[in-house]
């Protein structure tokens, strides 16, 4: 069992382009935002592809802070392809970013 309270999702600010979320993503603060909720969106996606099933809570309220999210994740398999693999590939790729995760995971494949 994994429970993970992220962070540096700061990483994929730099990195993050699309051409659909353009008129978002041109401001700094939006761009943090939305940067920080994909990292742990692609984080939940990569976990499940190494078979765990993951839940994404929020374990503060808004009110006390933003960085209010858990990542809780149960080892179930030793892997699970197909679709899930694919969403998280999507992702990433729409974004053109790739997280430290990522980079990891196929650098230990490779």
């Amino acid at each position: 069992m994994i429970l993970s309270v992220p962070c540096c999702q700061h990483e994929m600010n730099g990195m993050i382009q699309n051409e659909a979320l353009e008129g978002a993503l041109r401001y700094g603060l939006i761009r943090e935002r939305l940067s920080a909720l994909f990292t742990d969106a692609l984080r939940a996606n990569v976990l499940e592809e190494q078979g765990y099933e993951t839940q994404i809570l929020e374990f503060i309220e808004m009110e006390h802070t933003p960085k209010n999210i858990l990542i809780r994740a149960v080892r179930k398999n030793k892997g699970a392809a197909g679709e899930k693999k694919k969403r998280s590939e999507i992702l990433s790729d729409s974004l053109h970013a790739r997280i430290t995760l990522q980079r990891l995971l196929e650098k230990d494949r490779g």
